[in-house]
């Protein structure tokens, strides 16, 4: 073929011609460069998930990989053979020809069906003609130039045809297949099952084998000679045109993989490319194009000058040998015309339903030279068929598979608040919330569209310490409730009906106290029940499991549907837990729902917690709170599981809580001193550490956004991160103990995970020492001081604090704190001007100042990918000035107080919690402290002060009296056992008894009724001592306020539920003297065994430092950042700062913490990069969901809804193993643990027991 003449030529050649086998090396190393890398890291990714997740799956796909080796070797011929004798022109052409399998194919498949009449055979025969035209189209002007042209390639271009063909199976493989021998295919196509991490590292080697195999046959045939290769590893040799050449083929590896994850977002965010536009489409047609406005408009000087960083040149062959018909270039358009009608049907897709269950796939591997055909996305509708070939493959589950079918989609959604003692805004807050969720709850359920999430509501507020006593009634609801209720009142009140109707506020009697059921304006149940904790355990933690049991278990298990109904019913229930003061909107609630219901293998969900407030612990709380969801949950989001869901706004999976060992052990009660700690002290952290452990993911959603009162005052802040430090610590201690069953059960927690998890919680326990000597040292780098008397100077407050933690009480210690946060926050302000001139006078390239301005750089980079939350960057000054209170005081604070496991914040007086006050109990203390309450003492006797009270003669009088009518009611009875003089007799009995326990200076919390014996009485009255109780506890709803209120009655089966369930899991715990005390040595003896160590290693640790920095001139690494550095120096003659040449002296041991922070914190900042880019395609999914306003309504159902709603009762989805275009594995868990049934491994348990307590033992 000879050159072509051009319109326009240049007068020198721009281009060597003389053969140059470093510029032939270069070509084909770029060739391998673009082909291999894309597998190279696919075995490496393959190779890590393998051991970090411990994949039990290692079947190799054996199809998938005798595909994808011809696909290489076809691939390679025409790269290393043919297309080096071609122009762009003519391998455009070539590669437009190469889909004549996909005609093939099809001809294949219509032709051999067996299964027509005669009449039917000759229609298809008819139907497969243009088929046969398309393959001899392309095959002919494939072979054209292989017969006519290209006599060396004769062999090689057809072989290439048949193995390209063959191996581009994606091209041919159509909805046909799905039964066969090809079924894999197929599945493996539209991402019904997913590759294997063992088959990817297989394939992958045999790609780069054959790859590697077609380079050495051309290097051969090349006559390219070892010695060619081995100067590329002499790098100075090489010229400036090969760099250019291997930058170019890394930038076009970097490229490809971009747009593979672009169209790997755009398929997430159900988005796609027209077809006309889509690259596979018009890339051949636009280089043909390119190629012949290049070869015949632009000179090719031009051309070639842009092309000689490269030493490449443009090579353009004549298409025509004459200007009358040429046989080549009719087959080349014919053949672009094919391929351009082939393209564009295998592009476009079918349309589907909004009620279509979608499943978005693409092809499994990355081919760098072909990278159009690995951008392609496939769309399938998930269908029965697919349900049925999945249990087919899955012969290792258990005897039952449930289908989670679409019989029902609408979910339930209970939200269940703990509450205690919150005050008026923080009750106003968390009601508008609910009343806001309550008419977004109605809306949707009154919304025609099928395309959106609908759930049925239903409201549960636990109320803690919602009794107290009361002279008259006995036990009543305290103020708190009675706040609660005025403000339902006044929020839901109807502007139609201002005062409601009683029979929306109904009041029961429960075996835990009482129950408040009021109906919200939108029709929604709220219930509040409110804990007596005589009656039952109180605390959030056992509020927790009454929800969880009563609503799961009684409401579910309890049920008399199937188990198929019921496990249906328990994947569509979801728990949203949250706290009294908590603030959300509706579009909160609804993104975790949609995240829940995206990916079943999610556990919890949980959003984004903002502290409101006022005051500057709140600053600091805000700064704190978002660099925490920054880059700590963001990175746990990314790289593991989210550790701790917390219980303010965090939505939970039914089934998931009542799967083994979560529900269950979660109702154990501490005996054990760590676990007061962990239990209790942080129930939310716990059970979550159970969720994961369990095998359950546990995710964070920035875009579920909820407000939460944060601590405004010093001491109740210190109090509740004396709570969290403790519990968060031994609970990330306990799932590093057990990290082989957290990798055995938990898909998404790796070994690398957990290493890194060991990092953090080793910076946290180090955290002290570390903070302390970068205190020290920059308060020498201001002050000008010694380093020695500044160690000193800043131990003896520290040293004096740890001694009041384990001597005073914690008002004490909190005050002492407070004194040296502000002497600190002082201290700190010199440092930030200390470190400003150490960035100044050893320029920015020694250690500190980068790790200092890489801090300063990346959390202004935090705040800009954050712009709803960019005003938080604005309390890192505050956050900065309280660096020592926190990482030093609150820490050894939280560490020496770890016996104490009380909660210490929302503190409420003496009538509410039936406890006294401090104030009343330090005098007792003190007496005890130093033995004056001994009756033997001297100081006892001489002062009556110390001597309990004695009850009054006329106490005494007023008791005989009572004692007297209850002689009196008690004949009375006897006489007449009619249910209202019964009822008048046992109230008078208790307010009896209520009055004498009261006289008696009972301080302790209330005891069942004792006091008078009436066995005798009551049996030949035939009423019992519970039968009294029980008619005694309906005087509450008597209350003047709670007249506008109706009486109802729980159900037996409820009442028999509630007896049962505090009999086995929640009756009040109680415990002697002896037992208490022996509780308390215990947690002493603990906190004193975890302190020593923890204070000792950072004391260690601090002396460590200083002797390195002290003996700095020997014990130094000597740093220069490049050749001619000079730094600013104070000379110590002179006492003036000037130029030195001198070498940075770093001690080793800080060099390696700065390395050591700054490496969590460049993990936690991709994290967060990559869960910004998430959310940014949640979001953009969303926008695409959105529906067109349409104004015009009508009553009557169309025909496409009722064959939706008909499709709802046959259809189902349960797709195992698929791998979406998202990356995301959806609705499949490949463990065994997760086919097993929840529901069917309890109903096998207990086949044979009552339904209330196979409901206790669900887990």
């Amino acid at each position: 073929m000879r050159q072509a003449t051009f319109h326009k030529k240049c007068g020198s050649n721009n281009f060597p011609e003389k053969e140059n086998h470093e510029y032939e090396v270069a070509i084909l190393l770029c060739i391998l460069i673009i082909q291999l890398l894309p597998d190279f890291f696919a075995i490496l990714q393959s190779a890590y998930n393998l051991l970090a997740f411990s994949s039990k799956e290692f079947r190799v796909f054996k199809l998938v990989a005798i595909c994808e080796t011809l696909r290489c070797a076809g691939l390679s011929i025409f790269l290393f053979i043919v297309f080096p004798k071609l122009d762009i022109t003519h391998i455009c052409c070539l590669l437009c020809a190469n889909v004549y399998f996909p005609y093939l194919s099809e001809f294949i498949l219509v032709f051999a069906d067996r299964k027509r009449t005669a009449k039917n055979r000759f229609i298809h025969t008819v139907k497969v003609l243009p088929h046969a035209v398309m393959i001899s189209i392309c095959l002919g002007a494939a072979f054209m130039w292989g017969i006519l042209g290209f006599n060396d390639n004769n062999k090689a271009l057809p072989f290439a045809m048949v193995l390209y063909g063959i191996g581009n199976w994606e091209t041919w493989i159509a909805k046909n297949h799905s039964e066969g021998c090809l079924k894999e295919l197929f599945r493996l196509k539209y991402g019904l099952r997913k590759l294997n991490w063992t088959s990817r590292i297989v394939i992958s080697f045999l790609r780069i084998l054959t790859v590697i195999g077609c380079a050495s046959y051309a290097v051969i045939s090349k006559k390219l000679e070892p010695a060619h290769f081995l100067r590329f590893l002499n790098v100075s040799e090489l010229s400036s045109e090969t760099f250019h050449l291997l930058y170019l083929a890394l930038a076009l590896v970097i490229l490809n993989f971009l747009i593979r994850l672009s169209v790997r977002f755009l398929a997430a965010m159900k988005m796609q490319l027209f077809n006309a536009f889509h690259p596979a489409l018009i890339l051949s047609p636009l280089l043909i194009v390119l190629s012949y406005e290049a070869c015949h408009k632009i000179p090719m000087c031009l051309i070639n000058s842009i092309l000689k960083p490269f030493a490449c040149n443009l090579s353009c062959l004549v298409w025509k040998e004459s200007d009358g018909f040429d046989t080549k270039f009719a087959m080349s358009v014919l053949a672009i015309a094919c391929y351009l009608f082939w393209c564009y049907n295998y592009l476009s897709k079918r349309k589907m339903r909004k009620t279509d269950e979608v499943i978005d796939s693409m092809p499994i591997f990355l081919n760098g030279c072909a990278i159009e055909n690995s951008i392609t996305v496939f769309r399938h509708v998930i269908g029965k068929r697919d349900i049925l070939d999945e249990l087919e493959d899955d012969t290792h589950i258990g005897p039952l598979k449930i289908i989670n079918s679409e019989i029902d989609k609408t979910m339930t959604l209970y939200v269940c608040a703990t509450m205690w003692h919150e005050t008026r805004n923080e009750m106003v807050q968390m009601i508008k919330s609910i009343m806001k969720l309550d008419e977004e709850h109605a809306l949707r359920l009154g919304e025609k569209s099928q395309n959106i999430i609908k759930f049925r509501l239903e409201i549960h507020i636990f109320f803690d310490d919602a009794w107290e006593n009361d002279a008259e009634c006995g036990r009543i609801p305290n103020e708190y409730f009675k706040l609660l209720f005025e403000l339902l009142m006044e929020l839901t009140a109807s502007t139609d009906n201002p005062t409601n109707e009683p029979w929306s506020r109904i009041l029961a009697n429960t075996s835990y106290g009482g129950r408040l059921v009021v109906k919200l304006p939108a029709g929604t149940l709220l219930f509040v029940h409110l804990k007596d904790k005589q009656l039952i355990r109180h605390k959030k933690r056992w509020s927790q499991v009454m929800y969880m049991y009563y609503l799961l278990g009684h409401r579910i298990m309890d049920s008399h549907l199937s188990v198929e109904d019921r496990q249906l019913q328990a994947d569509n229930t979801y728990i949203l837990a949250i706290d009294g003061d908590s603030k959300f909107e509706p579009e909160a609630v609804i993104k975790l729902l949609h995240l829940m219901n995206t990916k079943s293998d999610i556990g919890c969900a949980c959003g984004r917690i903002h502290p409101i407030g006022e005051g500057v612990m709140v600053w600091y709380q805000k700064f704190e709170y978002a660099i925490a969801h920054w880059f700590q949950k963001a990175a746990e989001h990314v790289f593991g599981c989210v550790l701790c869901a917390p219980g303010c706004f965090s939505l939970f999976r039914a089934s998931a809580l009542m799967d083994d060992n979560i529900m269950h052990k979660y109702t154990k009660t501490a005996f054990e001193p760590r676990h007061f700690v962990q239990y209790d002290q942080g129930e939310d952290r716990w059970l979550s550490t159970l969720m994961l452990k369990q095998g359950y993911r546990i995710e964070y959603a920035a875009g579920a956004d909820a407000e939460t009162y944060a601590p405004e005052g010093f001491d109740e802040f210190f109090n509740q991160r004396r709570r969290w430090t403790p519990s968060s610590v031994a609970n990330t201690i306990d799932l590093l103990a057990d990290y082989k069953l957290a990798c055995q059960n938990n898909s998404s927690i790796s070994k690398l995970y957990i290493f890194y998890q060991m990092l953090v919680i080793g910076f946290s326990l180090l955290g002290p020492a570390i903070i302390f000597t970068m205190l020290v040292y920059a308060q020498v780098a201001a002050f000008g001081m010694d380093s020695l008397r500044v160690l000193v100077y800043n131990a003896i407050p520290v040293c004096i604090f740890i001694f009041s933690c384990f001597v005073f009480d914690s008002s004490v210690q909190l005050f002492f704190a407070k004194i040296s946060s502000i002497t600190y926050a002082f201290i700190m302000l010199a440092v930030l001007i200390a470190t400003t001139q150490q960035v100044v006078l050893e320029t920015i390239f020694s250690p500190t100042s980068m790790f200092v301005l890489a801090m300063v750089l990346i959390f202004l980079f935090a705040s800009f990918i954050h712009p709803k939350e960019f005003s938080n960057i604005l309390y890192g000054a505050i956050f900065f000035l309280m660096i020592p209170s926190t990482y030093v005081f609150l820490s050894l604070y939280s560490l020496i107080n770890l016996n104490v496991i009380n909660w210490g914040t929302r503190e409420a007086v003496a009538k509410a919690t039936g406890k006294a006050t401090a104030s009343d109990k330090v005098g007792e203390k003190w007496v005890k402290r130093l033995g004056f309450d001994n009756e033997d003492s001297i100081i006892y006797r001489m002062l009556p002060c110390l001597r309990p009270p004695q009850p009054s003669s006329e106490n005494v009088r007023a008791l005989e009296r009572k004692m007297e009518r209850t002689e009196r009611l008690l004949k009375t009875l006897q006489k007449d056992n009619d249910n209202t003089n019964a009822y008048d007799a046992v109230s008078m009995l208790n307010i009896i008894a209520e009055e004498e326990r009261r006289l008696a200076g009972k301080k302790s919390e209330a005891i069942p009724f004792r006091t008078i014996d009436l066995s005798a009485n009551t049996r030949s009255t035939g009423l019992t001592i519970d039968t009294l109780t029980q008619t005694r506890r309906g005087l509450w709803m008597d209350c003047e306020y709670l007249q506008s209120c109706d009486r109802g009655k729980l159900k037996q089966s409820e009442e028999r539920f509630w007896d049962q369930l505090i009999d086995k899991y929640l009756r009040p715990i109680e415990s002697t003297p002896k037992e208490q005390s022996n509780i308390a040595s215990g947690l002493a003896a603990l906190r004193n065994r975890i302190a020593f160590s923890i204070i000792i290693l950072n004391g260690l640790l601090v002396l460590a430092i200083f002797l390195l920095q002290r003996h700095k001139d020997v014990l130094s690494i000597k740093y220069i950042p490049y050749e001619g550095f000079q730094w600013t120096k104070m000379n110590e003659t002179t006492g003036k700062f000037g130029k030195t040449t001198e070498a940075l002296k770093i001690d080793p041991l800080g060099m390696g913490i700065i390395f050591f922070l700054m490496g969590i914190l460049i993990v936690q900042t991709l994290g967060m990069i990559i869960h910004r880019l998430n959310t940014l395609v949640e979001s953009l999914h969303e926008v695409s969901e959105m529906e067109d306003v349409h104004f015009e309504s009508s009553t009557i159902k169309s025909k496409s809804t009722v064959l939706n709603e008909a499709r709802q009762m046959i259809d189902a989805k349960n797709y195992e193993r698929a791998h979406g275009a998202d990356g995301y594995v959806r609705n499949g868990k490949m463990e065994q643990k997760y086919l097993n049934n929840v529901l069917y491994k309890l109903e096998r348990e207990d086949e044979n027991k009552q339904l209330p307590r196979r409901a206790k033992r669900i887990i």
